[in-house]
């Protein structure tokens, strides 16, 4: 009589059931990545793109690719395209292959197959791709409110784009209008009458059928927050308007007496008001003056200065006045607890029609005092000087402002859904702009300049170590001129450092393991929302997001924001890096300045289109070890225009006094042995014309290990050059055609 076996105690049960689930989920990773492995895919291509223009597309065995078929979609309310057209492929190699539209076709948007032995892939060429949305509401908008779509092909043809507005409870359909739009932007005003609550978006660009509309995310509408109407005359609590008597505690007892009301506006009619201390706002209060011109906030030389001039956290406003100060601390500040520090539920700021007049260096100093002061600015400040605007939080509002101070004109720090626009900047010695770890800013239509020799221009960067990304970023129409200090960017990226270079593998298609050293310095304490970019081995060209990061046990591990297509090996490395995606530089106009548009490090999906540079060192993208691999990826020169390329000490290149002007994309690869991965990939330069003095430069430096690899330089017209088109050794895979050269100048 055999025995019955004894029933499992319970941690055997548990270790059988965590076994079988591992054995699982190690049988699915290996059919995941079986399937992964087993066809071609595509990571992306490049667009807009019309007849006879280039289209590169990225991805993973491409190579066995065996055709290529175009087809364009037409523009009646249709879904089928017309009939497809056989291109020749060029340049295949596993991970990229490049195809010219036909020259026959109309622009539109076209369908395009690419055939293998296991199937095909298929993609729509200049269909909407929605970088973000912004409302007058931030990241929400009101009935009769304006919605700001962003990309690329987001209006193509005027008269028949449209945004559908479908509520996510009913089914009623909503037109948005149209009042503003092209390539990279459109503007629609959102009807009065529709009511508020949840809406799914659906965006068509104007071109193709029917089935040619995309999802455009969703959004809330809500009216907007009621303004207090009580006001608080600075009058009626002892100011005096005549610029002689001191109002500080007259305007403090009015701000007071507003809060205590629960908010309001603290007014200040026709004068000069004498202010020698800080001024703190409260939530819920704005300074308004009369007008600009009629009401000025005057600031005596503050020997011991405070923090700021004017302070507050959240929900405060500056309206209507003029600012003038002397020796002064931050003139403008809100959103801050305490030094960079974001203050909580910091947000709903706002500065208009604000004029600024603030110079340390005011009256008849003598050069030993005016060189203490420099210093003193020194040891003060991280950045050498004071902002004159500085701004955290979330729906920041800075407009019709003329803004003068010591030193930068103006600082956003961590801030979300802000407008810039319509202002003069100008900044002081040593002074610069900044938007530094942002998000979703529209910054446009403004004056950016020094009122120094010694002040500089600015940008886009992640110089901080609290933040990880900055992202969604739109410089459009702005007037950057005279710019002659320090390396005189007009618009520059920044940020060095990162978080890991080193070998990845998948654990599941949105899971990595880490088995190499991060870096010992990273960029940030938290690394959640870095850019995650496979730079070589199997997988290279894939990028997401980092979503958490899981330390506590070797090898780390991390989890991305959405899942890879193809799985990674022992042969991939990745870089984890603050990211800088999606900036949208767009119609500017540069005059005087040291390089117009630079993108110095990490660079994803940027678009650089539509500029006119005249004495400036042009446009150019480096990547770069810039203290963590920072690649290049995805960054597209278009239409650009380069009137006058003499320049003199204008950079790139330091050391060089006079040069010309250029188009410039270099990867800084310095290693010299084989198999290493390229700083830069997927870079299109295409209709840029430049008259005189300036060329189109493409650096990688090694060949062994190209810097720099999938490019197409298209279209574009060069005048009289000493340069000419220069491509290096170290750059692969690249493609030149349809380009105007007028005649070299003999060096």
């Amino acid at each position: 009589m055999t025995a019955s076996p004894a029933p499992a105690r319970p941690e055997t049960r548990r270790q059988s059931s965590d076994l079988s689930r591992l054995a699982l989920a190690i049988l699915l990773q290996c059919l995941w990545s079986a399937a992964a492995d087993a066809q071609p895919a595509m990571f992306w291509f490049n667009d807009p793109v019309g007849p006879d223009q280039t289209v590169l597309v990225t991805g993973a065995d491409l190579d066995q690719v065996t055709s290529v078929t175009v087809a364009r979609i037409g523009d009646a309310q249709v879904r089928e395209p017309g009939a497809p057209t056989i291109v020749p492929i060029l340049q295949a190699n596993p991970l990229s292959l490049k195809f010219v539209i036909p020259e026959n076709f109309k622009p539109g948007i076209y369908r395009f197959a690419l055939t293998h032995g296991q199937g095909s892939l298929d993609g729509r060429i200049n269909l909407p791709t929605i970088y973000w949305l912004q409302g007058n509401l931030g990241d929400e908008a009101s009935p009769d409110g304006w919605l700001q779509v962003f990309g690329r092909n987001i209006v193509r043809e005027t008269s028949r784009a449209q945004l559908s507005m479908l509520p996510e409870t009913g089914n009623t359909e909503t037109k948005a209008v149209l009042t503003k739009g092209d390539l990279w932007r459109g503007t629609f005003r959102i009807p009065a009458q529709i009511p508020p609550g949840r809406y799914r978006l659906r965006l068509s660009n104007g071109d193709g059928g029917d089935g040619e509309w995309v999802d455009a995310g969703s959004i809330t509408l809500r009216a907007p927050a009621p303004a207090s109407s009580s006001s608080f005359d600075v009058r009626a609590y002892g100011a005096n308007g005549d610029g002689r008597f001191d109002s500080t505690r007259a305007v403090r007892a009015a701000v007071d007496a507003a809060k205590e009301a629960g908010g309001g506006t603290v007014y200040f009619p026709r004068g000069r008001y004498l202010i020698s201390d800080m001024i703190s706002i409260p939530p819920g209060i704005t300074l308004q003056g009369e007008r600009i011109d009629l009401v000025n906030l005057v600031w005596p030389e503050l020997e011991s200065p405070p923090m700021a001039l004017i302070q507050g956290t959240s929900r405060f406003a500056v309206e209507d006045m003029t600012i003038y100060a002397s020796n002064h601390p931050h003139i403008i500040s809100g959103g801050f607890q305490f030094g960079d520090t974001q203050a909580p539920g910091a947000g709903d700021i706002a500065i208009r029609r604000v004029r600024i007049r603030g110079s340390a260096f005011r009256g008849l100093m003598e050069p030993d005092a005016t060189v203490r002061r420099m210093n003193e600015f020194h040891r003060a400040y991280v950045a050498a000087a004071p902002d004159t605007i500085r701004l955290s939080g979330n729906r920041i509002e800075v407009t019709d402002c003329d803004v003068l101070g010591s030193g930068h004109s103006l600082r956003l720090f961590k801030v979300a859904n802000a407008v810039v626009s319509n202002n003069i900047l100008s900044n002081g010695r040593y002074g610069a702009y900044s938007l530094v770890g942002s998000r979703r800013v529209i910054f446009e239509t403004n004056t950016v300049t020094s009122a120094d020799l010694q002040g500089s221009g600015g940008g886009i960067t992640t110089l901080s170590k609290a933040v990880s990304a900055s992202e969604n970023i739109f410089i459009g129409g702005n007037s950057f001129k005279a710019i002659y200090g320090l390396d005189r960017e007009a618009m520059t990226t920044d940020g060095p450092g990162g978080y890991y270079f080193g070998h990845a593998q998948t654990l599941a298609p949105d899971r990595l393991s880490l088995p190499d050293a991060p870096n010992p310095y990273p960029s940030s304490l938290d690394w959640t929302g870095a850019a995650v970019m496979v730079v070589n081995g199997r997988g290279a060209g894939q990028d997401a997001r980092l979503k958490t990061l899981d330390n506590k046990a070797a090898p780390a591990s991390i989890t991305l924001d959405r899942p890879l297509a193809v799985a990674l090996d022992q042969s991939s490395e990745i870089t984890i890096t603050q990211a800088q995606q999606n900036y949208l530089v767009i119609d500017n106009v540069f005059e005087d300045t040291g390089v117009a548009v630079q993108a110095y490090g990490t660079a994803i999906d940027h678009v650089i289109a539509g500029n006119r540079s005249t004495r400036s060192s042009g446009f150019a993208a480096f990547g770069l070890s810039y203290e963590q691999f920072q690649p290049v990826w995805r960054t597209q020169f278009l239409g650009n225009h380069i009137l006058e390329g003499n320049v003199y000490r204008a950079g790139p290149e330091r050391t060089v006094f006079s040069n010309e002007a250029s188009i410039l994309v270099r990867g800084n690869q310095t290693a010299t042995g084989a198999g290493r991965p390229p700083m830069v990939q997927a870079v299109i330069i295409r209709g840029n014309r430049l008259d005189q003095d300036a060329h189109i430069e493409i650096k990688g430096f090694a060949a062994a290990s190209p810097g720099v690899r999938d490019v197409v330089v298209e279209e574009n017209t060069t005048g009289a050059s000493r340069e000419g088109l220069t491509i290096d050794r170290g750059v692969a895979w690249w493609l030149a055609r349809k380009n105007v050269e007028e005649r070299r100048i003999q060096k």
